[in-house]
């Protein structure tokens, strides 16, 4: 199986990035007598054989950030996984992912990247069975053993969205949350699409406040920052900008093709390295500007 294909790096003390090809980055955080995994890629190869040959011998628990295809594809493999209930009860249209959404999804990251990567669509291989399925809350603490991990709501790119807090070295580890193309889901929302907008607006306000906890973030996809590298510091100030301005109307609407719709464009409203899209529709109904 791939367990040597998919690079990783220890980032910081005992936190590992895996490299899924460009896909998607997971990360595990080892302590004295525990780990935890956080998401799952999109499923390919052996990334459970990869956690426990070459990075840890610890048990360990897997928190999926959010419910994307490209972060819990690879949730088959384990028997049982954390996500916040607000995920749960509004789960992605393709939860389980079926085997083709999960190869459109890497053929489209191959394809526009226009590298080569040491697999092939076979080693992208059905779910053998869903996993279990645990709820987890807002300000749960994973105890590792001499390190622990505080889990916080983060909603915005999912209603469930999630983020670590590793206390040890001051790490935020924030799934989908935070972004230089940050894609906004309104979807779950039946009436005012405007709410997302203030609901993620409140979050990231609140996880900024916490900024004396923390002194670097990395976000699951390093094509905004290198492999093994945090975020830019500026970004989570300049996403909270961008929001503020979408929802006064004053944002820099920009079209733009959409690499994960091959053939299509989408409206994106961009402040310095905050670039922000609407997933279910254009993101200027969010401003009241189109209907």
């Amino acid at each position: 199986m791939l367990t040597k294909a998919m690079p990783f790096y220890e980032c910081r003390e005992g936190i590992y990035e895996i490299d899924e090809f460009e896909c998607t980055e997971i990360f595990v955080i080892t302590g004295k007598e525990r780990a935890l995994v956080l998401d799952t890629g999109t499923g390919i190869g052996d990334l459970k054989g990869l956690i426990e040959e070459r990075i840890t011998d610890l048990p360990y628990d897997v928190l999926l950030t959010h419910n994307h295809v490209d972060h819990m594809g690879g949730a088959a493999w384990f028997p049982k996984v954390y996500m916040h209930p607000e995920d749960l009860a509004h789960e992605d249209p393709c939860f389980p992912p079926t085997l083709e959404m999960r190869k459109f999804f890497a053929r489209v990251i191959r394809e526009g990247s226009g590298k080569y990567y040491d697999y092939t669509e076979e080693d992208i291989r059905p779910w053998p069975k869903e996993p279990e399925k645990l709820p987890v809350e807002d300000g749960h603490v994973f105890h590792l053993g001499g390190r622990d991990v505080t889990i916080f709501h983060c909603p915005g790119h999912t209603a469930g969205e999630l983020v670590a807090l590793d206390e040890m070295t001051g790490t935020l580890l924030c799934g989908d949350a935070f972004n230089g193309n940050f894609l906004l889901d309104s979807s779950h929302l039946k009436e005012d699409r405007r709410e997302i907008a203030y609901q993620c607006l409140d979050a990231i306000r609140r996880i900024q406040s916490m900024e004396g906890a923390y002194r670097s973030a990395f976000n699951f996809h390093h094509d905004y920052r290198g492999f093994g590298s945090p975020l830019s510091p500026d970004l989570i100030g300049n996403q909270i900008t961008n929001l503020e301005m979408i929802l006064s109307g004053k944002a820099d609407f920009r079209n733009i093709p959409d690499v994960l719709n091959p053939g299509t464009d989408k409206w994106v409203a961009e402040y310095r390295n905050s670039s922000i899209t609407l997933v279910d529709g254009d993101i200027r109904t969010i401003a009241g500007l189109w209907q």
